[in-house]
């Protein structure tokens, strides 16, 4: 009885350990004001080879939304939250103007929950949600094992304005100044997938590029462009650059057919693009589909085997629990997520129950809804985006499917409740929304 009850055990922690092992790494790569209009997969004129390979390998969404500017966006995916819930309505720079930043306390946030699951856990780029000076440890208290990042610019202290050349950069809380940041952050990320073996790993990487001040880049140091648009595109070309090194890296070292790459934007472009050969508008900070439509890539070898388009809707709350799905871990009971997965989508399902209907974004008091044809904002206005993507015409009184599509998107703004306190009273008057 007594050598059973041993190999049921044994075989009981043997299957344990085989299931851990099957759940999926985790890479989340979000580059800084990049839209559609900039990348060539969907149209764009300039060219992106390396994410153009990601989406031959995975599967291109063709509608997501995040919000229109930098911290809510980075705020909500962390949350799983809306704007709404979680109170970061506007761009928020701790660093640069103070308060207390994202609350470990009373946020868990998703690289948390993985890491109490047995997940390692790193995040390479930008952070700026947290003031590191005042809170060393806020991005430990995050969920992160390792750090490697651009902290923000911090009032007093101009030498942390640099972000590119003679970068300063902190790594697992040693600050120093690199010689280009972009270089050392990709690296580090190389360096923690390379290290690990006995355990899944989540990555979190909110890249440097391509944010401004725009600079040259390494590819074009000794001959630097001569215009804004041709230093924009510079940044646009080195960032698929590193894009493609991480994704050799993972490939190389094994771990292509377990590991999860998701390639997005973090608000529309800061300049203008070029899409399907008609110009684009500058997106980020608009109140419109183009401020918050950005690229949505997926290589998942383990549930597609890609070179798929999608038409389902994604929008960055439902990151959260996707990756909480693949892990198989069951999110808090506290936790109040306002997304869905979207692991059913890769799989390729066709039940509409499994999937999103519409899809939600905010900046400030500003709110708008849309579904596959229409989008209302909390201001009235109503366009349908396949034949407006501009939304420069109000939808036809002959359109005589519109006011049933209107008044659905009607009830579904009415049924969120009212914006939660703001995290830093009194910004809004006193600071502007665009980020540094």
């Amino acid at each position: 009885m007594k050598s059973s009850l041993t190999l049921l055990i044994a075989l009981l922690v043997t299957t344990a350990a085989a299931a851990a092992e099957e759940r999926p790494n985790i890479i989340f790569i979000m580059v800084d004001d990049l839209g559609r209009d900039w990348v060539s997969c969907y149209g764009a004129k300039h060219q992106t080879p390396n994410i153009d390979r990601l989406t031959e390998q995975g599967v291109r969404y063709d509608t997501a939304w995040c919000t229109p500017i930098c911290t809510p966006t980075r705020v909500t995916l962390l949350t799983g939250q809306y704007p709404f819930r979680h109170g970061w309505t506007q761009h928020y720079d701790v660093p640069r103007w103070g308060g207390d930043g994202l609350s470990w306390e009373k946020f868990t946030t998703f690289a948390r929950v993985l890491r109490d699951a047995g997940y390692s856990t790193a995040i390479g780029g930008k952070w700026q949600i947290n003031d590191l000076r005042e809170q060393p440890e806020a991005i430990r208290h995050h969920g992160f094992d390792e750090h490697c990042v651009w902290t923000g610019a911090e009032a007093g202290h101009p030498e942390t304005e640099e972000r590119f050349w003679n970068g300063h950069i902190m790594t697992n809380g040693q600050r120093s100044t690199v010689n280009y940041g972009p270089d050392t952050i990709n690296a580090f990320i190389i360096d923690f997938v390379k290290r690990q073996k006995r355990k899944p790993f989540l990555v979190y990487y909110p890249m440097l590029l391509t944010h401004g001040p725009h600079t040259s880049t390494p590819l074009n140091h000794d001959n630097p462009p001569d215009t804004e648009e041709a230093f924009y595109a510079g940044n646009v070309t080195y960032m698929d650059h590193l894009v493609g090194k991480l994704m050799r890296a993972v490939d190389a070292a094994g771990l292509r057919k377990n590991t999860l790459i998701v390639f997005t934007g973090d608000n529309g472009s800061a300049l203008s693009g070029v899409l399907n050969k008609k110009s684009y508008p500058e997106g980020k900070g608009r109140k419109a589909d183009w401020g918050v439509h950005v690229p949505f890539i997926v290589r998942a070898p383990f549930l597609t085997d890609g070179g798929r388009v999608s038409r389902d809707l994604i929008d960055f709350t439902d990151l959260y629990p996707t990756f909480l799905e693949l892990a198989n871990v069951s999110p808090p009971d506290s936790l109040k997520l306002d997304g869905k997965s979207f692991v059913s989508s890769l799989r390729g399902s066709e039940d509409p129950f499994e999937k999103r209907s519409w899809i939600y974004s905010q900046l400030g008091e500003f709110r708008m809804v849309r579904d596959w044809h229409h989008i209302l904002d909390s201001e009235g206005n109503f366009h349908d985006l396949n034949k407006d993507p501009r939304q420069e015409k109000e939808v036809s009184p002959l359109d005589k499917i519109a006011p049933g599509r209107r008044q659905r998107l009607e009830m579904i703004l009415k049924r969120f409740p009212m914006n939660a306190q703001e995290p830093f009273p009194g910004f809004q008057e006193k600071h502007s929304t665009s980020a540094p």
